[in-house]
């Protein structure tokens, strides 16, 4: 909290956005079945209503799973972690059969999902982990009334509950050995409207209908206001806001259309997140530089994840907006946590603590997650975090 007021601390904390299921089981120790077994052991018995049976329990062991993380998080020494509710459903092949573009081939042998906004997942085999990779969306002009009706309706009854529930047992459980976030994985103002959609038919509509794009974003942000408001009534004191703005070298939207279509609606989540004496971070990958002055304006305490292979500068970002953002990120995970030795991620740990840390603002962070990262760099970047992030910094 204190990095977010842009406040000098003890120490420069340390964090990741998430730890993927492998690296958990190696962390915590692996399950007497993995994920994937258990599916295949309830698709084989039940061969018509296994999808059904299987949302029910994922469903009902959403709590032990979020504390996975978290607990997993805990081991490695890190100083903060998030969570949040994921809207996946799964799906017997054969809707998706029915959904698929034209040119698409339909693994059956996979275990398919939807979501709530309209986008359409396969899963990857992740060491025994469901690992959902997003393959196109099926919302249209068409079928968004009803989308829109069950995301204002009974889907935000059921997810304000969820993450109620949620949180408050997770955060009761482990507030006092780590900072528990609120996170929107997957419920983004922007990703969920365009992945929703398909990035093509998304870019059409911007120019034939923008009426309807903006309606998209503005429901999306209604519902993950309640769902902020949710988690604020059990306590939960800081958001992450998902969101992948940007490819390596620019921006995925102008930005004159960022300001007419995204702007506002994070001005209102971040706004009622101060109502309400909370602080608000955004998440997104890629080249931000030519936006970066509207993020600042909408109002965010702090920014991650400073992409380097994306040319996010970290020395930058901490002269030009290290007054208003709170820097969290800038450790790669292309190379240096997936297969640098312990002195790349001491180097690099230390760069960003001496280029950005002074003044305190800087929070430690992998630039983002995936299944490649190596457990043994991850404790050396919390091992160097705590080595050189002592105030007052002696680099």
């Amino acid at each position: 909290m204190a990095c977010l007021n842009l406040e000098t601390p003890d120490r420069v904390p340390c964090h990741t956005i998430l730890i993927d299921g492998n690296n958990c089981d190696e962390i915590l120790g692996h399950p007497q079945k993995t994920e994937i077994e258990i599916g295949e052991e309830i698709r084989q018995n039940n061969p018509d209503g296994w999808y059904e049976e299987l949302n029910k329990l994922v469903e009902g062991i959403e709590v032990i799973t979020f504390s996975r993380w978290v607990e997993a998080a805990i081991n490695l020494g890190l100083d903060a972690m998030q969570f949040g509710m994921i809207p996946f459903y799964f799906v017997p092949y054969e809707e998706i059969e029915a959904a698929k573009p034209a040119n698409m081939e339909i693994d059956k042998s996979k275990f398919w999902m939807k979501d709530i906004f309209g986008r359409v997942w396969m899963n990857h085999d992740n060491a025994g982990n469901y690992d959902p990779y997003y393959m196109f969306g099926s919302t249209t002009t068409e079928n968004w009334e009803e989308t829109k009706e069950n995301l204002l309706g009974h889907l935000k009854d059921k997810y304000v509950k969820q993450a109620k529930k949620t949180y408050r047992r997770v955060n009761k459980k482990y507030k006092d050995k780590i900072f528990v976030i609120g996170c929107n994985n997957y419920l983004g103002v922007w990703d969920s409207a365009y992945q929703g959609m398909g990035i093509e038919y998304y870019a059409k509509m911007i120019h034939k209908n923008p009426r309807f794009i903006k309606d998209v974003h503005d429901t999306i942000t209604e519902f993950n206001l309640a769902l902020y408001n949710a988690y604020m009534d059990v306590g939960c004191e800081v958001f992450l806001e998902d969101g992948d703005l940007a490819y390596k070298t620019r921006p995925m939207m102008s930005p004159k259309q960022f300001d007419e279509f995204i702007v506002p609606n994070y001005k209102r989540l971040v706004e009622n997140t101060h109502e309400r004496g909370g602080k608000h971070v955004l998440h997104s990958d890629g080249n931000l530089m030519k936006i970066m002055d509207q993020i600042v304006d909408c109002g965010f305490d702090g920014l991650h994840s400073m992409e380097p292979t994306a040319g996010m500068d970290i020395a930058e970002m901490k002269q030009k907006y290290g007054d208003k953002l709170c820097l969290w990120g800038n450790i790669d995970v292309a190379e240096t946590l997936f297969d640098g030795n312990k002195e790349d991620v001491f180097n690099e740990v230390k760069h960003c603590i001496k280029t950005a840390g002074q003044g305190g603002g800087l929070v430690i962070s992998a630039a983002n997650m995936h299944a490649g990262v190596k457990v043994q760099n991850l404790r050396w970047m919390v091992e160097a975090t705590k080595e050189y992030g002592q105030y007052p910094l002696k680099l």
